[in-house]
């Protein structure tokens, strides 16, 4: 499929970009939207319709100016800098059309607005600086708006004060009118090698976006039951929330699917779907719809994102699960396995699993399995865990999370911290702790179970130098 690129500069660049792109005849079509100030951009930007892949700006500058303007704008935008090779190509240029030419004499905007040096840089003292990452606070839509006109009359004043030989403008927009002006101005053109790849990371962003817009995402909502315990009340709950779903659904032309499970009502659709749901994770539409209807229901969503079907629905019913403990919320859990959340409050991150996460132990299980444990009881809202919680916050039955737990206690990773009790005064469930250099806790009531007593019995102990321990309890 060949795409279609939008590319946007200014008049003064149109014909060198044209004449690169020609030249290097990357596989992709284009046009060029030129504009005359940053202000123009908000009105270019219109015409860029829906047709155009991703978008390529003559600079880090006008690209912001577009987030600044549209900031839910979600093609890809790349853009080309002047890069270090363009700078010092264009100093070459000009020492040897003058060996005397002094670097204090010059102005570089792009260098000097930043706080650099000239000299230092041409002397390999010094960095061009990163303006890959413009910052909203330091950039601001009204800073913006006036940047190009302080750069011009910072250069005509320089020159008209006697204090510049010559300018440097990385603000193509502005060059003309300093040429109009009398001013001695150049312009580093970027090379062709930097624009190739400028536009190739931009053809690979398009890619990957479209691949992830077809990745599956799936929503899980549960209905609580209610305390009576009614089978019959909480299938016509689910009825009833089924066509309170199907109403939701028609506002958005998407294909899906809607079907009861024993874990509750799952929805399927797409990647793209959930995260305008979600609003890039952070909101929770649906649970903000639900809650409109006013039906008196508790109930826990699930948002889940994966690579492949089945570890999308396992992820949703992880970030379901998690709700559930919450208790009128919803979760997402991405394809990385982080957990976000509640939706809709401040979400954050509160539980995420990586590769490189989780303690070094030798173990019988999994070096995944190993990290989803301690993930979890990290998370634990009271920092304790029992294998019912355990097997609630991985999605397994809580057979799976006891055999877990034995195997981790018998290899000496975890130790029963106290056993729970119920009314009858049986034991109903362990509760453990992680074990840090082997050091075994002494017997601490269920009441005193809290960090500052670990530090206290820690301090008792004359042959351990360092200890850190979790307890945990439920």
């Amino acid at each position: 499929m060949v795409r279609k690129i939008a590319v946007i500069a200014t008049e003064f660049l149109e014909e060198f970009i044209c004449k690169t792109l020609d030249e290097l005849n990357l596989g992709f079509t284009y046009r060029i939207f030129t504009y005359h100030t940053f202000q123009d951009l908000k009105e270019i930007y219109k015409d860029i319709t829906e047709e155009y892949d991703g978008i390529l700006t003559s600079g880090s500058f006008p690209a912001h100016m577009i987030k600044l303007y549209y900031p839910r704008e979600e093609r890809p935008i790349c853009f080309f800098n002047t890069d270090e090779s363009a700078m010092y190509r264009l100093l070459l240029i000009l020492l040897q059309r003058n060996r005397e030419l002094d670097f204090d004499r010059v102005y570089a905007d792009i260098i000097q607005m930043f706080g650099g040096d000239l000299k230092a840089f041409a002397e390999g003292k010094e960095n061009m600086p990163d303006i890959s990452e413009l910052s909203e606070e330091e950039f601001s839509l009204e800073r913006m708006l006036h940047l190009e006109q302080e750069q011009y009359e910072k250069h005509l004043e320089l020159w008209r004060e006697g204090k510049t030989d010559l300018s440097i403008t990385r603000f193509s927009s502005i060059v003309l009118r300093l040429r109009e002006a009398g001013v001695n101005v150049y312009f580093p053109y970027p090379g062709r090698s930097y624009i190739r790849e400028v536009c190739g990371n931009l053809l690979q962003k398009i890619d990957k976006k479209e691949l992830e817009e077809h990745q599956p995402g799936i929503v899980i909502i549960k209905i609580a039951a209610s305390e009576k315990g009614f089978s019959q009340e909480l299938d016509l709950n689910y009825v009833r929330l089924e066509s309170l779903m199907t109403e939701f659904l028609k506002e958005w032309m998407m294909d899906y699917s809607i079907k009861r499970y024993h874990y509750g009502m799952e929805i399927v659709t797409s990647r793209k779907v959930i995260l305008e749901w979600t609003e890039d994770m952070t909101e929770d539409r649906v649970g903000v719809y639900l809650k409109s209807k006013k039906t008196g229901w508790g109930f826990s969503i699930g948002y889940g994102l994966g690579m492949g079907l089945a570890q999308t629905r396992m992820n949703a019913l992880s970030a379901c699960h998690e709700a559930e403990l919450r208790k009128n919320v919803s979760y997402l859990m991405s394809e990385r396995e982080e957990l976000i959340g509640p939706l809709g409050q401040n979400a954050e991150f509160i539980l995420k699993v990586e590769n490189s996460a989780g303690p070094e132990i030798q173990s019988s299980l999994s070096p995944l399995t190993l990290k989803k444990v301690f993930a979890a009881m990290d998370a634990a809202p009271k920092k304790g865990i029992t294998a019912q919680e355990l097997a609630f916050r991985l999605g397994v039955t809580k057979r799976s999370a006891n055999r877990m737990l034995a195997a981790l206690e018998k290899e000496g990773v975890l130790q029963v911290a106290y056993k729970k009790k119920n009314n009858f005064q049986r034991t109903s469930g362990k509760c453990f702790c992680e074990i840090v250099n082997r050091f075994y806790l002494e017997s601490i009531s269920e009441n005193e179970v809290d960090e500052n007593s670990i530090r206290e019995s820690a301090g008792n102990k004359s042959k351990i130098t360092y200890l850190k321990a979790f307890l945990y309890h439920g």
